[in-house]
């Protein structure tokens, strides 16, 4: 009996040692994007950690918005947000780490742009689950957590950009994909009527994994054709108005830094 009693003392004493090993950081965040951003960006994110000898609990949580100070509306941009945590690197991606993430949004099929003076709420989130990992030296130097966003890429409506093409490739690609769908959907209805129409929407291809596609879909199954083909022609003129301004901008309106 004394010894069972002994036993669960020493588990209540190790639980409230890991307990105190409790943390919750508010980390700092940094725009590393440089001078000109037609975007600025404020929040915090908080790291919890838990230490357990020489392993590692930890779980992040965000709350990141951006407001566009341009003076244009934002069509398209691609941005990055990377959680480093405070513990030091190895071999491998340190324990404490947050992922990086891959912030896009493209408004090219809705009339919705992001306006001048409009902020964007990008990542709103608690810390949950914890990530578990081994081995940590609880008695190494720890350097301070931060977070870093980067604003890669930025398209405005009237054409110019800001920062690297490069960045919005997947979804420049996208957009081609949704832009030949919408034109495939509008082209079956021309010349094969509804039947074309419906035979269209039920082949698979890229397009059918787009947002504009379930909406059309939803659509259809709530309205029928004559529904779901006015929201196709809706969402392709609303494109349609956007490329026309697009490539009818010159090349010198297409600038590192958009005019404010």
């Amino acid at each position: 009996m004394r010894l069972r009693f002994t036993l669960l003392l020493c588990a209540l004493c190790l639980s409230r040692s890991s307990a105190a090993q409790m943390e919750v950081i508010t980390v700092p965040l940094i725009d590393k994007t440089g001078a000109a951003s037609p975007f600025q960006v404020s929040g915090r994110l908080l790291l919890q950690e838990a230490v357990h000898g020489n392993q590692l609990e930890w779980s992040w949580g965000q709350k990141v918005a951006v407001k566009n100070v341009s003076g244009k509306p934002v069509l398209l941009f691609v941005a990055t947000l990377t959680e480093i945590g405070r513990h030091p690197k190895g071999q491998h991606t340190a324990p404490g780490d947050g992922p990086t993430y891959l912030l896009e949004d493209d408004r090219f099929f809705s009339e919705n742009l992001v306006r001048p003076g409009e902020s964007l709420t990008l990542r709103d989130t608690e810390p949950g689950s914890p990530d578990v990992a081994c081995c940590i030296n609880p008695l190494a130097e720890n350097s301070d957590p931060t977070a870093e966003y980067y604003l890669r890429f930025a398209q405005f409506a009237d054409g110019s950009t800001f920062g690297d093409p490069a960045e919005a490739r997947d979804a420049l690609a996208m957009r081609e994909t949704i832009l030949r769908g919408l034109r495939d959907l509008t082209q079956s209805y021309a010349e094969l009527g509804e039947q074309g129409f419906a035979a269209k929407l039920k082949e698979q291809s890229p397009f059918s994994a787009t947002a504009p596609f379930r909406q059309i879909l939803t659509k259809y199954r709530e309205g029928g054709i004559r529904l779901a083909l006015d929201n196709t022609r809706q969402i392709l003129t609303t494109a349609e108005k956007h490329l026309a301004v697009i490539t009818g901008t010159t090349n010198a309106s297409a600038t590192r830094a958009p005019n404010r």
